[in-house]
This record gives C-alpha cells, structure tokens and sequence, in this order.
C-alpha cells in the first residue's frame, strides 16, 4: 500500500471507522463515540485536530488523482454533517468511509 494512503488509514479512516463498527456491532447508539472519531483526532505533532482539517492537510502530499480525493472529502464532509442526523444516518455516513477509502486507494491502481 502506499505510504500516504497508510498514513491516512491510520490517522484518519481508522480512528472513525473502528468506533463505528464497534456500535454496529453493538446495536449502541453513541453518537459522541462517532464525533470524537471525527473532531478529536491528534496531528502529526500530536496537536487536536478535525478529521476535516487533517484530510486538507494531508492531501497536499496524495498520490492520487484529484477526483478521488474530491469524492473522499465529500464522503468525509458527509459524515461529519451527519453528526447533526438522527440516528441511524450517523452511523451509515461513517462507515461509508470505508467505502470512500477504498475507491481513493483504487484510484492509484488505474
């Protein structure tokens, strides 16, 4: 895999997707578990950070072509705008990130 998507499995699609899978798992319905995998996340320097602000930061350095990261940011921006969603519709938008994940990392192999 390539070194950025790595990068971005773990400090980004992992720290949302696993709480989520956790719940759907679960039946829990903890929303404030999705948000902190979304809003509270650690940058590089272990500063707090949005997933929304990393993905900006971390995309200047993506190896892949613009409309993938295009659709993985609006996949993210999804997910984040559903916080505000009754539930289920949180829980289907983060995992939808593991979706977007592997379109951008198919991107590569074209």
């Amino acid at each position: 895999m390539d070194p950025w998507l790595r990068a971005l499995r773990h400090d980004l699609v992992k720290r949302a997707v696993w709480p989520a899978r956790d719940l759907r798992e679960s039946g829990e319905q903890d929303l404030e578990a999705l948000r902190r995998g979304l809003t509270r996340l650690r940058d590089a320097e272990g500063r707090p950070i949005t997933a929304l602000l990393l993905f900006e930061r971390m995309r200047a350095g993506s190896p892949c072509p613009a409309r993938a990261c295009d659709s993985f940011a609006a996949a993210l921006q999804t997910a984040v705008a559903s916080l505000d969603s009754p539930w289920p519709e949180p829980l289907r938008a983060v995992l939808a990130l593991e979706d977007a994940f592997s379109a951008l990392e198919r991107s590569l192999e074209k």
